[in-house]
């Protein structure tokens, strides 16, 4: 069975540590960049860029950025695409 984005935030939520907090905080910066303006995109895009560059070298809070990002990315994607 595959969990949502929204189950994975809520246990993630519920941890203790780097990753978890990474997660939430991955899939926060995707809700809430179509809220932000030019400058607060230009942020965003920079502090994934960063988190991007950080879990490459095995940091686990970017690791955890990246991974909530992406997950959440992925969801918008799967609603979006054509079903046969």
């Amino acid at each position: 069975m595959k969990r949502t984005v929204q189950e994975k935030y809520e246990y993630n939520k519920r941890r203790k540590g780097s990753f978890p907090s990474g997660y939430c905080y991955g899939v926060s910066l995707y809700r809430d960049y179509p809220k932000h303006d030019k400058e607060g995109k230009m942020l965003t895009e920079a502090m994934v860029n960063m988190c991007h560059a950080y879990a490459l070298l095995g940091d686990e809070f970017s690791k955890g950025v990246m991974c909530g990002y992406r997950d959440k990315a992925n969801e918008r994607k799967s609603k979006t695409r054509y079903r046969r």
